[in-house]
């Protein structure tokens, strides 16, 4: 039975959201939130979809998810935070999900810089973009999901495959907008130590795959931007970080 509509999802959000565009099928809602916030949607705007048709993750990957399975939302953000600080909305956000899940009982972390996983394996995916004085903020986060495709089959989970209980998209979007709400009101100061809490790269040896060549070493921090901190002192600002054994 679908869980989500127009009025199930309104009942459910929070007052700090102050307006919402439910849509059954979209291609994308961060392309629909940023048309949105052109056109002047306040701090808090949310559109939300049962199915994309163009879903897009970080590095443009494609968000794969059938329809009625995930949650698949964003934000429309105008945080009072330091311009330089921005790239810390998407950590913020991979905070309020595994602190949302946390009293789930489900028990996750973070592979930098905003992959959210359950063990080894994906079960959200975070894309934040920034326009003039507004970051859209995209969350697409599997819930109900038991079978996945080839492709990502053995790195994807999703809450019900990982728990085994059957977990509401609506208690949780509920729950997870109101810990990022927290996060995006508050000071941004306070975002690396909150991440660093769930980071599961930190202390880890990693590849990091970047356009002007790939690099090994171990990672020992993010610094007040987010940005990874290897042990032989570069500094990881974009890339694809892969975790070594």
């Amino acid at each position: 039975m679908n869980d989500l509509n127009v009025h199930m999802v309104r009942r459910a959000l929070p007052d700090w959201v102050p307006e919402l565009r439910y849509l059954p099928e979209t291609d994308s809602t961060n392309r629909q939130a940023l048309a949105w916030a052109r056109e002047g949607a306040r701090h808090g705007s949310l559109v939300i979809a049962d199915f994309q048709t163009a879903g897009r993750g970080r590095l443009d990957r494609r968000w794969l998810a059938p329809a009625g399975s995930s949650l698949l939302f964003s934000l429309v953000l105008r945080p009072m935070w330091d311009p330089d600080l921005l790239g810390l909305i998407s950590l913020a956000a991979a905070v309020a999900l595994c602190e949302c899940l946390e009293e789930l009982d489900v028990v996750a972390g973070v592979k930098w810089p905003n992959d959210v996983l359950l063990g080894s394996r994906k079960v959200s995916g975070i894309l934040a973009e920034t326009s003039p004085g507004v970051v859209v903020l995209g969350i697409g986060l599997n819930v109900t999901q038991r079978t996945f495709p080839a492709e990502i089959e053995g790195s994807a989970t999703s809450l019900e495959a990982h728990t085994g209980r059957q977990i509401s998209r609506l208690d949780v979007l509920r729950n997870l907008v109101l810990h990022l709400a927290n996060l995006v009101d508050g000071p941004a100061q306070v975002i690396p130590d909150r991440y660093r809490r769930w980071c599961a790269t930190i202390g880890r040896r990693v590849r990091v795959d970047a356009g002007s060549g790939s690099v090994e070493d171990r990672a020992v921090d993010i610094d007040p931007t987010g940005a990874l901190i290897l042990a032989g002192g570069h500094t990881v600002r974009a890339g694809d970080v892969i975790q070594l054994r």
